[in-house]
């Protein structure tokens, strides 16, 4: 078997396995004597039977699970895989050495690693380790003395939205950094995809802001049209500017950009807790002079 061949058979495992639930795939891509271990669970599971059960319980936990392949390692007969993993737990209460943690409608988003062992064209041993502290935390489960719950705290879509037009008016348009404190967690984190780790914290946030409006001093974020639940705010959003600073590694240009994004927040009791951002960074270094359109 080739090594695209096995990293094939491994996107199986997570593609139609766990994101799509087919466990007739699973027969079909492990070895009879299939071993799974991973140091949460005290024994490994054996066999595709076994397994099965596993798959049934994260699907049972969290309907919406999907896993994402980050980066993938292989060489003959081996595959070491980095991934992320994200749902909802909506379903029955999720199984911890701790004790059963009851569905209360939380997100998650962790990552692990996954070594999968073939023999034969089939899977024959995988071993994981993920970020189960991280998961248990995010699903409201309170570990330490003083640790504030996860359990996020809903308010209404408006009240949501509100909290969200301050951001853009008065943070990113007004510069206003001490309201950063006033409408962020103590645990936020903002994901962007032109920055190799997230903005973490508000202090994180307050050099995030200075460093843009320095780059762009009469950046304005305008807001085209805002959905929104009791956790969750999406805004579809055109910004314009002109680069007076350095700039993702480009020097001040005097240019003018243009550009248009989405943000995902996520809230709890009226402090937003995250910022996911999709731009076309690509399109802003086309406009600022680094890349040749040619």
């Amino acid at each position: 078997m080739s090594v695209q061949t096995d990293k094939s058979l491994v996107l199986r495992y997570f593609n139609e396995v766990f994101n799509n639930g087919d466990l007739d795939a699973l027969e079909e891509i492990t070895a009879p004597d299939f071993v799974f271990t991973m140091p949460t669970h005290e024994e490994p599971f054996r066999g595709v039977d076994g397994y099965k059960g596993l798959v049934n319980m994260l699907r049972g936990c969290f309907p919406d699970i999907q896993f994402a392949v980050e980066d993938m390692v292989a060489e003959q007969g081996r595959v070491m895989t980095r991934w992320t993993a994200r749902g909802t737990h909506t379903g029955i209460p999720f199984p911890t050495i701790i004790g059963d943690v009851p569905a209360a409608g939380n997100q998650f988003h962790i990552e692990g690693m996954t070594w999968h062992e073939i023999s034969g064209g089939k899977i024959a041993r995988v071993t994981a380790n993920e970020d189960s502290l991280g998961l248990i935390t995010q699903l409201g489960r309170t570990l330490f003395p003083g640790q504030p719950s996860a359990t996020p705290v809903p308010a209404s879509p408006e009240a949501n939205k509100a909290v969200v037009s301050r951001y853009f008016a008065e943070i990113l348009n007004g510069g206003d950094l001490a309201v950063i404190d006033e409408l962020m967690s103590a645990q936020f984190a903002f994901h962007i995809p032109t920055l190799p780790d997230p903005v973490r914290g508000p202090e994180g946030m307050k050099q995030f802001v200075t460093a843009l409006r320095t780059a762009f001093p009469d950046a304005a974020f305008a807001p085209e049209y805002m959905i929104a639940d009791e956790h969750r705010v999406a805004v579809r959003y055109e910004m314009t500017g002109t680069q007076h600073g350095a700039f993702l590694g480009a020097p001040a240009s005097g240019r003018p950009v243009k550009d248009a994004g989405t943000d995902l927040f996520h809230l709890s009791g009226g402090k937003i807790v995250s910022v996911r951002v999709a731009e076309d960074g690509l399109g802003l270094l086309q406009q600022l002079g680094v890349l040749d359109a040619s």
